[in-house]
C-alpha cells in the first residue's frame, strides 16, 4: 500500500486510489521507459536526417547549431524543444516533416 503524507485530510477515496492502482512511482518509471524510447527515436531520425546529406556535424555546427547541441539531440539525451527547433532550422526541416517521417 501506498503511503501518502498530507498535512490534511486525505479523502478516503483517494487512499483507496493510490491502494488499488499503481503507485506513482511505477507510472513514473513506465513514462520515463517510454520517453527514453522516443527519444531514442529521434535520436536515430536526426543521425539518418545528417547522414542523408552527407554532412558532419560540425557543418552543421556552422549554421548556427552547436556541436554538443547535436550530440545531445542524436545520442537520445534530453532535448529541450528550443534545441529541437533550432537543429530542424539547420536540417532545414518543419516539425510536421520531421514528425512525419518518424510515424
Amino acid at each position: 500500500m501506498v503511503q501518502v503524507y498530507a498535512p490534511y485530510q486525505v479523502q478516503p477515496f483517494f487512499a483507496s486510489y493510490l491502494s488499488e492502482n499503481k503507485s506513482m512511482i511505477e507510472v513514473g518509471e513506465e513514462t520515463k521507459s517510454s520517453n527514453g524510447q522516443r527519444l531514442e527515436a529521434i535520436g536515430r531520425l536526426l543521425i539518418e536526417i545528417r547522414f542523408s546529406e552527407g554532412r558532419n556535424q560540425d557543418e552543421f555546427a556552422e549554421w548556427g547549431a552547436s556541436r554538443r547541441q547535436i550530440q545531445r539531440g542524436e545520442y537520445g539525451s534530453d532535448l529541450r524543444l528550443s534545441s529541437l527547433f533550432n537543429l530542424l532550422d539547420c536540417y532545414g526541416y518543419t516539425l510536421q516533416e520531421f514528425f512525419a517521417d518518424m510515424v
